[in-house]
């Protein structure tokens, strides 16, 4: 019986565990839905997925959480920002990842989708960006810098609610 159960726990985790090996993929919708989730539910969902916990800022305006994963000398980093009500349409989440082809894909999707470019800057780290805005709704590509120095380069998105 104990043996049963042993083998039946090995070959659950065995399923389980390509689905926690492997990088996420995201799109702006599911990007959007989660600036949109209440922050116990986001935890949850990012969670379930195979983040761990990173790193939490609080202040009387905003609250940030964010989570990360590794996979393949890949990393991939979710933070929610949550504000105020005052400043509720604030809240947005973002995504930092090292997979230059994931990051090239959310771009390309912003433009089948109907994004239209924005306004393009540099950020005080010296990092460049290019938003694309359909109505009301707007994404932020943010680039890394061309010296990185050490490590993979971080591509961004910022998705706001």
């Amino acid at each position: 019986m104990k043996h049963r159960l042993l083998t039946l726990s090995a070959a659950l985790l065995m399923l389980a565990v390509p689905a926690f090996a492997q990088q996420p993929a995201f799109t702006l919708p599911q990007l959007k839905a989660f600036a949109e989730q209440a922050p116990d539910a986001f935890r949850a969902q990012v969670k379930s997925q195979g983040f761990s916990y990173a790193d939490k800022t609080v202040t009387d305006q905003v609250s940030m959480i964010e989570y990360e994963k590794f996979v393949d000398g890949q990393t991939t980093r979710l933070m929610k920002s949550t504000y105020v009500a005052s400043r509720s349409g604030e809240d947005g989440i973002q995504l930092t990842l090292t997979d230059k082809a994931a990051f090239e894909h959310l771009v390309k999707e912003a433009r089948d989708t109907g994004y239209k470019p924005g306004e393009k800057g540099r950020i005080p780290g010296g990092e460049t960006y290019q938003e694309f805005k359909r109505g009301n709704e707007v994404v932020r590509f943010v680039y890394p810098k061309k010296d990185t120095g050490i490590g993979l380069p971080s591509y961004t998105a910022v998705v706001w609610r």
